[in-house]
């Protein structure tokens, strides 16, 4: 199954939507995320700077003054603090720890740990958090997260050798930030992006709909003129179309032009012959010699194939563009006509034919078809003929009472010469007429047994 030029828009538009949306969305929310991470670990380092140097030992104990450091330390519920870990005073001095000035390292045997808690922010009181056991290297720093009586929190931890002129102790800084004031914008800034997404999907949504209806215009505008073409309502394209579809339009009119000067040349030639022909045979007609009874059937066969030349000259056949008229007018007026004809017979022709039932093509050739078969079931029928007309596709039946068709004869009916025995009247050119038009629409016709007890004449033709 071919997809339609609209459908394959429509389609990669939705896919267009599906993809890039969700992609950008992450994207953003990432790139904000890890912005957000740096700036909450740059934030932790101006605050770890700012307690180094204020750092002092006096008295064996850590102190720290309360100007240079940020005023969230001193506040409760803060979200921010800060501990300073290492050994007790009294671990320190009692063990062998010894600085080489030279390489910066530490040399002794001390196995105490170094975490116990020497100073902490007046803000951690209220917090139930325990640093972190970390074994870092002097100078190293450390920003990561870490979690803390089931709850999670960002650290920047350094660890330093603190020389306070007496000795040199082993410090490790931690600079404490709680999760929710990293969450909180992040969720925040999440929920804002989540709701712009939503309002630039509908406006992108939104313009590809009005782009898919402005840029597939053209197309709906030419398939309506195509069928116009098909209804007869004008005979060219005559819309303005983009640079794409102008050729195609100059070309189909010119396809137009062309195959109606075929036709109509053709007309002309086939008229002309016919005519020309017409003329010698009236000549021999009104000679004495026409009386004779075997040149008397020859002419009436050489009229005949004349009168059938000039209806084949004005009929249409398979035009490229078709007009389509409603046929129930025209078929009451043939029965009516033919009910007069065959007055003597009492026919009794009954007509199912739908309303709206049309035929795309020429007028001539359906009166021509649906005349020859009509003409041909009154002159077999007892009284019944029945014209049975369907829609989609178009479906004709013609029924007669008669004495049928004999299956071995029903292909020999179409071959132009071959006459009905049952008929008087003819020179057996009518079926052949009636067979060339169907096949001129592509159309096909078949002869079976009626239910009324004669013949079957079927004809469909495709839409």
């Amino acid at each position: 199954m071919t997809l339609s030029l609209k459908l394959r828009q429509g389609l990669v538009s939705i896919a267009l939507l599906l993809l890039l949306l969700p992609s950008s969305f992450v994207a953003i929310d990432q790139a904000f995320f890890t912005q957000l991470l740096t700036n909450a670990e740059q934030k932790l380092e101006v605050h770890m700077y700012a307690i180094l140097s204020d750092l002092k030992i006096q008295d064996d104990k850590i102190e720290l003054s309360n100007t240079t450091l940020s005023p969230d330390f001193f506040r409760p519920d803060s979200g921010l603090s800060a501990y300073i870990t290492g050994n007790d005073i009294d671990t320190v001095n009692n063990s062998s720890i010894g600085f080489n000035n030279e390489v910066g390292s530490i040399d002794g045997t001390d196995s105490s740990p170094l975490n116990n808690i020497l100073w902490q922010s007046d803000s951690s009181l209220s917090q139930s958090f325990n640093p972190p056991e970390t074994l870092l290297v002097p100078g190293e720093v450390m920003f990561y997260p870490y979690v803390s009586g089931n709850e999670k929190y960002w650290l920047l931890s350094i660890a330093l050798l603190f020389d306070s002129g007496e000795q040199i102790r082993p410090l490790t800084i931690h600079i404490v930030q709680t999760d929710t004031m990293l969450s909180a914008p992040y969720l925040s800034f999440r929920n804002t992006l989540l709701t712009w997404f939503i309002w630039i999907g509908a406006a992108l949504v939104l313009f590809s709909v009005l782009a898919y209806y402005w840029t597939t215009k053209p197309l709906s505008k030419l398939d309506q003129e195509i069928r116009k073409l098909e209804g007869g309502e004008q005979d060219h394209l005559n819309g303005h179309y983009p640079a794409e579809l102008t050729t195609i339009k100059e070309d189909l009119n010119l396809l137009l032009a062309n195959q109606n000067r075929q036709k109509q040349r053709y007309r002309n030639h086939l008229s002309d012959l016919a005519h020309a022909l017409k003329t010698p045979v009236a000549v021999l007609n009104t000679s004495v010699l026409s009386q004779q009874p075997e040149l008397k059937e020859q002419l009436d066969r050489i009229s005949a194939m004349i009168d059938h030349q000039l209806k084949r000259a004005s009929s249409s056949g398979q035009d490229i563009w078709k007009k389509q008229f409603e046929i129930l007018p025209h078929i009451e007026k043939l029965c009516n006509a033919l009910q007069k004809i065959y007055r003597d017979k009492n026919l009794n022709i009954q007509l199912d034919c739908p309303a709206n039932a049309t035929f795309r093509g020429d007028e001539t050739d359906l009166m021509e078809i649906l005349g020859n078969l009509l003409d041909n079931a009154c002159k077999a029928c007892q009284q019944q003929v029945k014209l049975t007309v369907s829609q989609n596709p178009l479906n004709l039946i013609i029924d007669d009472d008669g004495p049928g068709i004999a299956r071995d004869a029903r292909k020999k009916l179409f071959t132009r010469g071959t006459r009905l025995d049952t008929y008087k009247d003819g020179h057996g050119v009518g079926l052949s007429i009636v067979a060339e038009l169907v096949s001129s629409y592509s159309g096909g016709m078949q002869i079976t047994e009626s239910p009324l007890g004669g013949a079957r004449f079927e004809l469909i033709f495709p839409e």
